[in-house]
C-alpha cells in the first residue's frame, strides 16, 4: 500500500503547480489556460505608471502580437517515412543540451511577482529547473537585486547557466563581465532593449541604449562567449554579428519594452535569412510548447526561449516545476518532430510549416 507522502507526490503535475502560482499571483496573473496577451487578460492594459508585471508595455499590444504572429503557422504532418525515433539533442556554444530550447532569462521577484519568493529562489528554480531537465537557464537582471543573485546561482550549479544583464554603464557591465567570467558561466549576456524597462524607469535607475562600439568592448572584455538579446531587425542584427558575438536573442522582451511593436515570428525568418550560419540564433515569443518551439526552429531560430511559464513554475515549485514543465515540452517537442517527418533537429525547416494570413481563433476560459 502507497504512503500519503507518496500518493501526494504523485500527484504533483503541472496542474497542481499551475493552482499555486495561480493562488500566489492573485492580482498579478491568473495562469490562464492559454497565456495569449490578449487585451482582456488580468495581466493587461495600461499600469499609468505602476509595474507591469506579467503584463507588457502600455496597452500590451506586442505581447499579443507575439501570440499573433506564431499562431499565423500551421505544421503540416508528414508521415510517410521510414520510422526513426526523433534525435532532440543539439548543442549550444559548445555545450550539449537535451533538446533546442532553453530557459529565458526572467526577474523581478519582488517588484513584478508579488514578492512570494525572492530573488535568489526565483533564478534556482529557473537555473536548476533547466539543469535537471538537461538543458540551460538564462538568469535575468531586476532592479530589485541589483547584484545579480543569478551569478551566485550559476555559480553553485556549476558554471552551468548564462547571466543576462540590463544595459547599464560599461564600467558597470565589465564588472559584471568579470563576476560572471568567475562563475564560470557557459556565457554572458546583455538584453539590449531592455534600455526601456518600464520597472528600471520606474525605479530612477538608469539604463543605456549601446553603440556598435559598445558591443565590441564588451566582446572584447571577457574570453567568455557573449549573446547579445532584444533584436527585431537585420539592421541591428548584423551589427551584433559584426561585433563577434556568439550567439543573438530575437526578441521584444516578451513585449514589455515598446508597445504596438512587431511579433517575433514575424521577423526572424528574415533575421534568419540573412544571418543563418554566420552566428547561433536564439528566439522567444509566446513559446508555451514544444509544438511553439518547433516552428520558432522552422522559421529559422536554432534554439527556443520559455519565459513567463517557467517563472510561474519556479514560483509555484522550484527546480522541480521546472524541470516538469521542460519535460513536458520535450515530450511535445519529440512528437512534433515525428508529425512533421524530421529526424534530427537538422532536418528542421520551413517545409514544414504552412501560414496563413490570420492567426487561429482564440481560446477562453
Amino acid at each position: 500500500m502507497q504512503s500519503g507522502s507518496e500518493n501526494e507526490e504523485k500527484s504533483k503535475d503541472l496542474i497542481y503547480y499551475r493552482d499555486i502560482a495561480r493562488r500566489k499571483l492573485t492580482g498579478t496573473c491568473a495562469v490562464y489556460k492559454v497565456c495569449d496577451g490578449n487585451p482582456d487578460r488580468l495581466c493587461q492594459g495600461m499600469k499609468f505608471g505602476r509595474p507591469i508585471g506579467f503584463g507588457g508595455a502600455g496597452q500590451g499590444r506586442t505581447y499579443y502580437e507575439n501570440f499573433v504572429a506564431l499562431s499565423k503557422y500551421r505544421l503540416k504532418i508528414m508521415v510517410v517515412k521510414e520510422h526513426h525515433d526523433p534525435e532532440i539533442e543539439t548543442s549550444f556554444l559548445g555545450e550539449e543540451i537535451a533538446m533546442p530550447v532553453m530557459a529565458a532569462s526572467v526577474s523581478g521577484a519582488k517588484i513584478s511577482m508579488n514578492n512570494v519568493v525572492s530573488e535568489q529562489e526565483l533564478q534556482e528554480g529557473m537555473i536548476e529547473g533547466a539543469r535537471l531537465s538537461g538543458t540551460i537557464g538564462l538568469s535575468g537582471n531586476t532592479v530589485d537585486a541589483p547584484e545579480h543573485p543569478g551569478i551566485e546561482v550559476i555559480a553553485s550549479n556549476g558554471g552551468w547557466g548564462i547571466p543576462v544583464f540590463k544595459p547599464q554603464s560599461q564600467e558597470r557591465l565589465f564588472e559584471l563581465f568579470k563576476r560572471a567570467e568567475q562563475a564560470n558561466a557557459i556565457a554572458i549576456g546583455v538584453d539590449l532593449d531592455g534600455c526601456g524597462s518600464t520597472n528600471w524607469a520606474l525605479m530612477g535607475k538608469p539604463l543605456f541604449r549601446k553603440s556598435e562600439g559598445d558591443l565590441k568592448d564588451l566582446v572584447n572584455c571577457t574570453s567568455k562567449p557573449v549573446l547579445f538579446k532584444g533584436i527585431m531587425s537585420v539592421e541591428d542584427a548584423s551589427a551584433v554579428v559584426d561585433s563577434g558575438a556568439k550567439a543573438i536573442g530575437i526578441s521584444n522582451h516578451g513585449g514589455r519594452v515598446l508597445d504596438y511593436g512587431q511579433g517575433v515570428a514575424d521577423v526572424l525568418p528574415s533575421i534568419a535569412d540573412e544571418l543563418k550560419g554566420k552566428i547561433t540564433i536564439m528566439a522567444d515569443g509566446s513559446i508555451r510548447s514544444g509544438y511553439d518551439a518547433l516552428k520558432l526552429l522552422a522559421l529559422g531560430a536554432d534554439v527556443a526561449l520559455i519565459g513567463r511559464p517557467l517563472a510561474q513554475m519556479s514560483i509555484a515549485g522550484g527546480s522541480d516545476a521546472v524541470k516538469l514543465y521542460l519535460d513536458y515540452v520535450k515530450k511535445d517537442f519529440r512528437l512534433a518532430m515525428l508529425m512533421t517527418g524530421c529526424d534530427t533537429v537538422k532536418e528542421i525547416s520551413r517545409k514544414m510549416l504552412i501560414r496563413n494570413n490570420y492567426p487561429m481563433g482564440r481560446n477562453t476560459e
